[in-house]
């Protein structure tokens, strides 16, 4: 098994980041970038992104056909300092887990993301790269999306 972990700094207030990465998951999630990051299948499009905001919420898509896919089960909810799912891929071994930690330095958070329990290091590879450029999508939300 393999972990990743990639990180970072957003010019946000720790609880303004932890709400847009939690409760807004669905306005920034990059579905339609250079990658599709959604289970849908081929001729479904995602719809919505939903984490429930409580340890044993339920995190998943709906998508255009009506279906709700679970993706994971927040397994840790502690508001304004991390979060941790369960990500679900049916083909994989075992289930994996993602830990965010939100971490306050001044007028700055860094968001860091751990991935753990990857079924080897050619996924690791793939998903750090998906990371990169998820975290970036969503640095550009927050920083653009600010009160």
């Amino acid at each position: 098994m393999a972990t990743i972990s990639e990180k970072v700094t957003i010019q946000a207030d720790r609880e303004t980041v932890f709400t847009a990465y939690t409760e807004k998951i669905g306005e920034w999630w990059p579905w339609r970038g250079t990658y599709k990051y959604t289970f849908a299948p081929e001729g479904i499009e995602p719809e919505a992104l939903t984490m429930e905001t409580e340890e044993g919420g339920r995190f998943y898509e709906t998508w255009s056909d009506g279906t709700e896919h679970q993706i994971g089960t927040v397994r840790v909810w502690k508001p304004h300092d991390e979060v941790a799912y369960s990500w679900e891929v049916a083909d994989w071994p075992e289930v994996s887990i993602v830990t965010v930690r939100f971490v306050s330095d001044g007028d700055t958070t860094t968001v860091i993301v751990e991935h753990e329990n990857l079924p080897d290091e050619g996924t690791a590879m793939g998903y750090s790269t998906g990371q990169k450029e998820i975290l970036g999508t969503f640095a550009a939300y927050v920083e653009e999306n600010r009160s």
